[in-house]
């Protein structure tokens, strides 16, 4: 079996379909609010292990002498390790500390204590003198490039299923994704005091309740004094004034909504005791707090023993079993991002009214939609951070040629498939007309194809505009497939460059009717036994077919592989 550190993106959507379904389910519904903490942002920031060092080393490089305050700082820090006689034998403060023999065991030793050494005082120094100065705090957390946890954070938020964010990290990766994405800088609502929420609403609120990074390094004055790491800090903040608003914020967005806790291991006690008292029963449907995680920490068991108090300890087992979604940041989000944005192409599949497409022709839509998410999942694992910056791209610019954009080369912004979530998106009533339905109604017919094995899926390079919304490959032919909303969208298409009348590669998916094309020079195709672009009509398909199967046939036929 997988564990969540092996899982694989596909076999994260083969828990989310079984043992995960209820979660599954809750969280495309917007039921869940994301609680971050830095394992989501381990291979972008120093994670906790590599602060560690990074201190220890920095620490090392000033010290001067025996009793130097450097010096003396540095063995209060060696004393939280608890070192033998044998492993301080292996210390050399004249080599650096990632060549020590005992530096992994040492990191360990720390690890759970990264408050406490963070609280090490210096003499003469201010209290935060470890993490500001010798952690180089402003080069340390600054100018960060968002990695496939950030982006696919940011996309789910674009899609309307996440609207609040409580994290624990300082830096700003979330905001680099958004940017990152093609949106503005101030897409989150950012706060990390009450008073930060005075401002305009963001597309979702990012409560950075142990500070912001960004903000402290350009107002040094006021943010500088609310980063949260050591120790007597993370002990006051539940009686600390500044945090009065962020407490009630906090304890209200737990009471709300239910909890997904990714990254964040739940060691600091003001977290654990948020989660006090909240008002959830342990065995609501789906559970109220999930944990990415193969095995819950200690803090995480403290956290669910506070919140639901007097049935914890006769429950425990199942309300620990309950709590366990064993895959950690990548593939859980990218799962989540797959299963969120083919479950609103499902639903969209599901307004269509057709007399041929019944409830059985639905089904099979849903079956060819799944086909393709999962081929998306098996190509996205092999790198992830690529796999999230190629579903964005994707999408702005599908998003762009559907609508008849410009056409430019280059990425193009994120373009949501909806801001609400699938059953509010089904509900208004502007989105049967849009197009959209067909669309997706198309994309299920392609998937069927998949499923019978006429053709594979690949995707062309989406910054270049001449690139489709995906490419069929059949063993004798390929081409690239376009969806337009409308017939004066395919001229849009044509007048922008995406693809020319000759081009024998090209098949044009539109949802409404389209009109007869004259082709420029119709001897060309003619003397070279080419094809030229393929234009489907899905609402002919739709209108001009008995039952599903004879849609399928006529999609087939037309597309002409």
């Amino acid at each position: 079996m997988p564990t969540a550190s092996t899982i694989k993106i596909a076999e994260t959507l083969d828990l989310l379909d079984g043992p995960q379904k209820n979660f599954s389910v809750g969280f495309q519904a917007g039921q869940y609010a994301f609680w971050l903490g830095s394992g989501i942002s381990r291979d972008r920031v120093a994670g906790l292990d590599g602060v560690l060092s990074k201190l220890l080393e920095n620490l090392r490089l000033r010290i001067t002498g025996a009793d130097c305050e450097h010096h003396r700082a540095f063995e209060s820090i060696l004393g939280l390790a608890d070192l033998s006689a044998a492993e301080r034998a292996q210390l050399d403060l004249a080599q650096p500390v990632a060549s020590w023999p005992i530096h992994d065991a040492l990191i360990d030793r720390l690890w759970n204590k990264y408050s406490k050494v963070l609280g090490t005082e210096v003499q003469g120094r201010p209290f935060d003198y470890l993490l500001w100065d010798v952690l180089e705090f402003a080069t340390t957390f600054a100018a960060q490039k968002a990695d496939a946890e950030h982006l696919a954070i940011a996309m789910l938020v674009l899609e309307g299923v996440v609207s609040d964010l409580a994290t624990a990290n300082w830096d700003g990766l979330l905001e680099a994704a958004m940017v990152e994405l093609g949106r503005p800088n101030e897409t989150f609502r950012v706060a990390v005091t009450g008073g930060d929420l005075h401002g305009p609403l963001g597309i979702g609120t990012l409560y950075k309740f142990h500070g912001c990074a960004n903000r402290a390094i350009a107002n040094e004055a006021e943010y500088r004094p609310l980063l949260v790491a050591r120790e007597a800090a993370i002990t006051h903040w539940a009686q600390n004034q500044r945090f009065t608003q962020m407490r009630e914020q906090l304890r209200a967005l737990i009471a709300r909504s239910r909890t997904l806790m990714i990254g964040l291991s739940g060691q600091d006690t003001n977290i654990q005791q948020l989660f006090g008292a909240n008002g959830w029963v342990w065995n609501s449907v789906p559970a109220p707090i999930v944990f990415a995680a193969q095995e819950l920490s200690e803090g995480q068991k403290s956290i669910l023993e506070g919140a639901y108090q007097g049935d914890y300890e006769a429950n425990r087992d199942q309300i620990r079993t309950d709590a366990t979604l064993p895959a950690f940041g990548k593939p859980l989000l990218l799962a989540l991002l797959l299963r969120t944005m083919f479950g609103k192409l499902a639903a969209l599949a599901s307004l269509l009214t057709s007399p041929a497409i019944g409830a059985a022709g639905k089904q099979s839509l849903v079956k060819g939609l799944e086909a393709l998410e999962r081929a998306a999942a098996q190509a996205g694992n092999a790198n992830r951070y690529e796999c999230a910056r190629t579903i964005a791209a994707l999408m702005g610019r599908v998003t762009e040629q559907f609508l008849g954009g410009p056409g430019s080369a280059g990425r193009r912004p994120y373009m949501p498939l909806s801001v609400q979530p699938a059953h509010l998106m089904q509900q208004d009533p502007a989105v049967g007309f849009s197009g959209r339905p067909e669309a997706a109604a198309a994309l299920g017919l392609i998937g069927q194809g998949l499923v019978a094995n006429q053709w594979s899926i690949a995707v062309d390079d989406p910054e270049q505009p001449t690139s489709g919304a995906l490419r069929l490959v059949a063993p004798k032919a390929q081409a690239r497939v376009f969806l337009a909303a409308n017939d004066e969208n395919i001229n849009q298409l044509v007048a922008s460059g995406a693809f020319d009348e000759v081009d024998d590669d090209v098949i044009v998916i539109c949802s409404r009717k389209v009109t007869p094309r004259q082709q420029r020079s119709p001897s060309k195709s003619w003397r070279t036994r080419k094809v030229p672009p393929r234009y489907v009509s899905v609402s002919d398909l739709l209108e001009g077919s008995a039952s599903f199967d004879e849609v399928q046939g006529r999609f087939n036929s037309e597309v002409g592989l």
